[in-house]
């Protein structure tokens, strides 16, 4: 018996499209791959990459996007209200992760 993949519903799928948009904006190369990791952003070979486990679900690919683009910036270019948003709680809800983490060290 194999595994179905968990269909995204299409607010969703377009929310990911908006994010990787603004990614390409930025002049970044959204990647889905294979492996032991969530995703992040690199430099490869002079190219920016932000790089997604294709294995995460839909919702931890909208985190790792969000958290990124966040990391490289967004001022400098026009995002839709709500996506712009999404990026901002994401960064939030990470920065509250931090000081938990250091709270308990």
């Amino acid at each position: 018996m194999t595994k179905k993949k968990k269909q995204a519903d299409p607010q969703t799928k377009q929310v990911i499209a908006e994010l990787e948009e603004a990614a390409e904006k930025l002049g970044m190369k959204v990647r889905y791959e294979k492996g032991n990791f969530a995703g992040g952003y690199c430099l490869l070979k002079q190219s920016k990459l932000l790089v997604i486990n294709s294995r995460n679900s839909h919702d931890k690919r909208i985190v790792v996007l969000a958290k990124c683009l966040k990391e490289i910036g967004i001022d400098d270019v026009y995002l839709k209200p709500h996506i712009r948003e999404i990026i901002e709680k994401e960064s939030r809800r990470k920065m509250k992760d931090e000081v938990e983490e250091e709270a308990e060290a």
